[in-house]
């Protein structure tokens, strides 16, 4: 551990030189390379839980964060020097890259003195929270389920304050994404919000009454209403990427950097909004985070809002900085930055979403649209059509797509192309035209929708076939089976063999190919077998 201390404070020693050169910063990656190379043998010796599982220790997880930011900050680094940018650019790098060596520094002590302690409950993610209150449920209608007459009265008292401890910080994170959810969702998520509080309060207050059915009935009706959130928080996020992906698309940062420098009245309703969809995007990658069971694309993910928070900050601000030859590379160098982190988030996200899930969820917005004969919505339910091409536009969902998938793909690529063509007419539509565009658009997308189902069942089945999995459906609700111990979210895609793991570290691979320094692979790093 003295060893790593060391190189590590070498590390901090040749950034608080203030130099920044090619000659410095090949040092730096040399040093950072030797430490970063010694972490990865020694990890597993000074975890005390390793391998490592998601969610099972925050410092381990703080450490690939860290890394994963230095890489990312040299290789931005190298080009503010190459194109020789002033030295807001170099200082804006070198003080993340400052703060992560610090973070790293103080992991490192922690875990060095065992302080990696088991997370309390504010340190969990919203499915975390989740599993653990239907966890506690399902112990407690299992003794109750056994008569335990002993459980009753103090045991019991004590599993209520408990769960409603939990179910506190569910609706914490409910209500945090609520904030930001489109409109038409708040309420709702609100409502749920409170729904879920009332049932633990009766099943709270309640404690300790002798009749057996009726406390099981209590933790039934708690239990549905957790799932009525998750449920609905599910539908919710995925409307929110919809929304927020189009948003990114019609106001991306270039449009904004033209309106401030025209000076123009719509610059501040355009940072606004800007903002808006920054704190969209964060909440959107909080929950892919806990959605995701694999501790790569956590980290890539983690990184990616890392450096969107930190842009977020100085961007505008950059944009807004009088004209000069310095200002425009440093605006430019945070521009690119900030449309390679967005890239890899978006495509990151969509290799976690569910195909059926995203399209049920479109078709959803889109039967609803048939009936509404404004044009300006009708325009937007289309564009919103463009995420669906986004996301099989990548090789691991188009390449999971059958052959008869990938031909009604096309012919939804087609239909689309014809209803954006027809709403961005100069000259007057009858209406009948626009409806019959979208209700085989409608058509289309049902049709794939049908069968990527089909073909995941059919994989599922002969899965289970092969390999004689016995299936735990002790509990089971309507719209989805879920085993206890691994539940599946609709936001999620199940996993197929290996080839998850293999796409999930081929796009890691890929963020860091492009640095001409030392070169060395994060994902090395971050190898967990």
């Amino acid at each position: 551990m003295d060893s790593l201390l060391t190189q590590l404070n070498m590390c901090s020693e040749l950034i608080a030189e203030g130099t920044c050169n090619m000659g410095w910063l090949n040092e730096f990656c040399a040093t950072f390379l030797d430490f970063a190379s010694e972490l990865k043998g020694k990890l597993p010796e000074i975890s005390p839980r390793w391998p490592l599982e998601s969610g099972d220790s925050l410092e381990v997880e703080t450490i690939f964060l860290c890394l994963t930011q230095v890489v990312t900050c040299i290789t931005h680094l190298e080009r503010a020097i190459n194109v020789e940018a002033s030295q807001m650019s170099h200082h804006h790098f070198l003080d993340r890259m400052d703060w992560c060596l610090r973070r790293l520094l103080v992991s490192l002590t922690e875990l060095s003195l065992h302080q990696d302690e088991a997370k309390k409950l504010e340190d969990h993610s919203f499915v975390e929270l989740l599993d653990l209150a239907l966890d506690h449920l399902e112990n407690y209608l299992e003794k109750l389920n056994e008569k335990d007459n002993n459980f009753l009265g103090i045991e019991e008292d004590e599993e209520g304050y408990q769960l409603a401890s939990i179910v506190n910080h569910i609706v914490r994170h409910a209500l945090a994404f609520a904030n930001v959810a489109i409109n038409s969702d708040k309420k709702a998520l609100s409502a749920l919000c409170e729904t879920l509080l009332s049932e633990c309060a009766i099943f709270h207050e309640d404690a300790g009454d002798p009749n057996n059915g009726h406390r099981k009935l209590e933790a039934l009706s708690l239990e549905r209403a957790i799932y009525s959130l998750e449920s609905f928080l599910n539908e919710a996020l995925l409307h929110l990427l919809f929304a927020s992906w189009i948003e990114l698309e019609n106001n991306p940062v270039s449009k904004l950097k033209a309106v401030l420098k025209t000076d123009s009245d719509d610059a501040q309703e355009l940072i606004s909004a800007f903002d808006t969809n920054m704190d969209r995007i964060q909440q959107i990658g909080v929950l892919a985070i806990a959605f995701s069971q694999n501790i790569k694309t956590k980290t890539i993910v983690r990184s990616c809002l890392a450096s969107l928070e930190s842009l977020d900050a100085c961007i505008v601000p950059a944009l807004q900085v009088p004209h000069s030859t310095a200002s425009e590379k440093y605006a430019d160098i945070l521009e690119q930055h900030f449309n390679e982190e967005l890239l890899i988030f978006k495509n990151v996200i969509h290799e976690i979403i569910d195909s059926c899930s995203l399209i049920n969820n479109f078709l959803d917005m889109l039967g609803e649209s048939v009936h509404i004969q404004e044009k300006s919505h009708i325009k937007f339910i289309i564009q919103m059509g463009n995420v669906l091409v986004e996301h099989f536009r990548l090789p691991v969902n188009y390449g999971g797509l059958s052959e008869d998938g990938k031909r009604v793909y096309n012919d939804f690529i087609v239909i689309l192309r014809e209803c954006h063509a027809i709403v961005n007419l100069a000259i007057p539509v009858d209406p009948k035209r626009i409806v019959k565009r979208l209700k085989i658009l409608y058509s289309v997308l049902a049709k794939l929708r049908d069968i990527i189902s089909k073909d995941n069942q059919d994989a599922d089945e002969s899965l289970v076939s092969q390999k004689r999995i016995a299936v735990n459906a002790t509990r089971t609700i309507s719209r989805k089976s879920r085993s206890h111990s691994k539940r599946q979210r609709t936001y999620v895609k199940p996993k197929k063999k290996t080839e998850t793991f293999i796409q999930e570290e081929s796009l890691a691979e890929s963020k860091w190919n492009e640095s001409d320094l030392i070169s060395f692979q994060i994902t090395e790093i971050l190898k967990l077998n």
